[in-house]
């Protein structure tokens, strides 16, 4: 069984390389630049997105309702939908 040369090996790793470009390349257009949220945003969205939540369960647990883990997910991950951000034009 013949082993691929050096070169072989480094002509079908620059050919994948290429088509991994291309492929974003042709992807590019699908995205807006300004539909990307930065890390700073990210944070500052999780951490009033963390603070609104705890005041929900605070008030809940205010008037006697027990919330759980579960609950707590649950809200975490239905509060993290932005019906306001569009992510592709």
């Amino acid at each position: 069984m013949a082993h691929p040369t050096l070169h072989d090996r480094l002509d079908a790793l620059g050919r994948k390389i290429h088509g991994a470009e291309q492929r974003l390349r042709d992807q590019a257009h699908l995205y807006d630049d300004h539909a990307h949220l930065s890390a700073k945003e990210l944070k500052e969205r999780y951490a009033d997105l963390q603070a609104r939540l705890d005041d929900e369960e605070a008030d809940a647990e205010a008037h006697g309702h027990h919330v759980s883990n579960l609950e707590r997910s649950v809200h975490q991950w239905l509060e993290s939908y932005d019906t306001t951000h569009v992510a592709s034009k």
